[in-house]
Parts: C-alpha cells; sequence; structure tokens
C-alpha cells in the first residue's frame, strides 16, 4: 500500500484514491501517512538538534 502512496504525484490524486478504499484499507492509509510524517519531523528534529550542539559549542569559545 506504501507504494501506491508515493506513486501519486498530487494530493489530489491520493485523496481520490483514498475514497475509493474501504474502511479498513483508509484506516491503514492513514496509520501509514501518520507513520511518515512522524519520521520527517523526527529527521527534522535530529537536524535542528545537531546545529543547535554545534551552534552552542562555537558560541562557548566567546563566553567569558
Amino acid at each position: 500500500m506504501l507504494d501506491i502512496m508515493w506513486s501519486f504525484d498530487s494530493a489530489e490524486e491520493y485523496l481520490a484514491w483514498y475514497h475509493l478504499l474501504d474502511a479498513e484499507d483508509q484506516d491503514m492509509a492513514d496509520v501509514l501517512q501518520r507513520m511518515i510524517i512522524l519520521e520527517t519531523m523526527d529527521e527534522m528534529l535530529e537536524e535542528v538538534s545537531d546545529n543547535y550542539t554545534d551552534i552552542k559549542s562555537y558560541l562557548k569559545k566567546f563566553m567569558l
């Protein structure tokens, strides 16, 4: 199912497909979509955290 979800080029295509699914498959699509969003957010937070650590160590050089 995830391969199908990745194949769409627009939200409109995804939604058209989503509305054709039965309730159980819609639930599965919802769960997969949330997992993708959470993973993306986790990756973004790691990048911010890494940058923050670098900035913090750089600023320590100027602390008195």
